[in-house]
């Protein structure tokens, strides 16, 4: 499984770059996996409409696709999304699984790299 894909990261300097900068692994507070509404991405701030990672209540299910992604927030409050999925999808489906896969390991990689 390859984060450098989606992720770099710079032990050196103590940074890690996506696609929308570089930032300092100090400056990271939290960091989880979502799964964000598909017809919401890259509308606002990232993760502010999610599904849930299990099955989806009723009523739901007009509009279930999704994009799985890592929603990192930093000490200032700023929210950096890190979009695993290419297209968007549905809650178990083979793709969904290896995507949240891929997220969940630059999760782990970052806890222990930001120390959070």
């Amino acid at each position: 499984m390859n984060i450098d894909e989606y992720i770099r990261f710079d032990d050196l300097n103590k940074q890690f770059a996506i696609e929308s900068g570089t930032y300092s692994y100090c400056d990271v507070a939290r960091v989880s996996v979502l799964n964000e509404k598909a017809k919401y991405k890259g509308k606002g701030v990232p993760f502010t409409a999610i599904l849930p990672s299990g099955p989806l209540p009723a009523g739901i299910l007009q509009d279930p696709y999704l994009f799985v992604g890592v929603k990192v927030v930093l000490k200032d409050g700023t929210v950096l999304a890190i979009y695993i999925s290419k297209e968007k999808m549905m809650v178990n489906t083979d793709q969904y699984i290896q995507d949240r896969k891929v997220a969940e390991k630059i999760k782990e990689v970052m806890k222990n790299v930001c120390k959070i």
